[in-house]
């Protein structure tokens, strides 16, 4: 079984782009993974963003906090997937 533990930071604020409505406008600046398949942490910038995705979409089960609401939502500017499939246990839930 692939556990990833996933957070990411933004490049900017809700300030900066109008408020918490606009999420997706808030860019990837580094997400950071820790993969219990292969017991190794991974660095993402926005430019690997398919990259991360693809390791969020491929785990068995993605733990995070507030990732539904938010992580995801930001990674949603960089992909048509919703990842609303992706198995996940939000820790804000």
């Amino acid at each position: 079984m692939n556990i990833v533990f996933f957070d990411l930071e933004t490049q900017r604020s809700f300030e900066q782009v109008g408020g918490r409505h606009n999420i997706r406008k808030l860019g990837l600046s580094v997400a950071v993974t820790y993969s219990t398949a292969s017991q190794a942490f991974h660095r993402y910038i926005e430019a690997e963003v398919d990259a991360l995705i693809a390791e969020l979409q491929a785990a068995d089960l993605v733990v995070g906090f507030n990732v539904l609401a938010f992580d995801y939502e930001v990674l949603r500017a960089y992909t048509d997937d919703p990842l609303l499939d992706i198995p996940t246990a939000d820790m804000l839930d």
